[in-house]
């Protein structure tokens, strides 16, 4: 039970350092690189509805947990057929949360490429003194 537990804390905590850092952070970058200021809004907003989905699955998934321990505590071997049941319902759960990731990532892709969030990423980074300036860098500043 707690695999499930750190796995959905993972999948959250990539969540929110792709919203983090590419987005509330990287405004600045992102309208460096030509984004305009209505794409970024449309992905942050993209991200913020993914979270709150993200957020109700996770209290979903506390929920089936203290359900089965209920039923461990009163009769397991009685409760067997119900405690299967949740573990499977988890296991869709777990399923439905990586499937909206992945389609969030889609659908922020329309407003922002990967190439651009790249070399956003390597402007932010350099910007704030943690990397080296790179050729990226150097092409933005001339033009």
């Amino acid at each position: 039970m707690r695999r499930y537990i750190i796995f959905g804390l993972m999948l959250l905590g990539s969540i929110l350092s792709y919203s983090s850092i590419s987005i509330s952070n990287m405004e600045k970058e992102l309208s460096t690189i030509g984004i305009s200021n209505e794409n970024i809004e449309n992905a942050k907003g993209l991200l913020r509805v993914a979270l709150k989905k993200h957020r109700i699955m996770l209290i979903e998934l506390d929920q089936k947990e203290l359900e089965i321990n209920k039923l461990l505590i009163d009769d397991p071997e009685k409760n067997w057929f119900k405690i299967n049941k949740l573990f499977d319902e988890i296991g869709q759960v777990n399923a439905n949360m990586k499937k909206n990731q992945l389609k969030t990532q889609i659908d922020v892709r329309k407003y922002i490429s990967k190439e651009d969030y790249l070399n956003a990423k390597d402007l932010y980074m350099v910007n704030r003194g943690a990397v080296k300036r790179t050729t990226i860098d150097v092409k933005i500043n001339k033009d």
